[in-house]
């Protein structure tokens, strides 16, 4: 699926949502930040529950949760290690990019506390960034559908 089709389907899924569009753009920031953070598999059920507590659109919690998956999550989990690892000025010989394909959670496990610490870092600041990110565009995609409906 390109690029353009995804971010189609996925304003598709976000218009959908009842409740106001701040409403939304909150759940799905909360999602995209849970997602960021090393606990795959959890990370709908985290997101679910924070929400839940916060009072945020919970289905666009969990479709925020999807910023990373199965294709994703390698790849934004080993930029995740090397930026905690850096900023946590630890030296690792682990390739976390090559033993994450494989088995993420016993990787984890197995690695030792250095590299959760990592994760969580790196997955923190990730998080953040990704929060903020995607509530002004959701805010956005609300903005310019309410301009396009206005205009016709």
């Amino acid at each position: 699926m390109k690029v353009k089709k995804k971010i189609t389907v996925l304003k598709s899924k976000i218009f959908n949502l009842s409740g106001k569009p701040k409403y939304i753009a909150k759940g799905f920031a909360l999602g995209s930040f849970i997602g960021m953070l090393p606990f795959p598999g959890f990370q709908i059920f985290i997101s679910l529950g924070i929400a839940s507590i916060i009072k945020v659109n919970k289905k666009a919690a969990c479709i925020g949760v999807f910023n990373t998956n199965l294709f994703t999550g390698v790849f934004i989990f080993a930029f995740n290690f090397w930026l905690g690892k850096t900023l946590l000025g630890f030296q690792s010989d682990i390739n976390l990019y090559d033993e994450m394909k494989s088995n993420f959670l016993g990787t984890l496990y197995n690695s030792g506390r250095e590299t959760f610490f990592a994760l969580l870092l790196g997955g923190l600041i990730t998080g953040i960034i990704a929060s903020i990110v995607s509530y002004y565009l959701v805010l956005a995609w609300y903005n310019n559908k309410k301009s396009t409906y206005e205009i016709k």
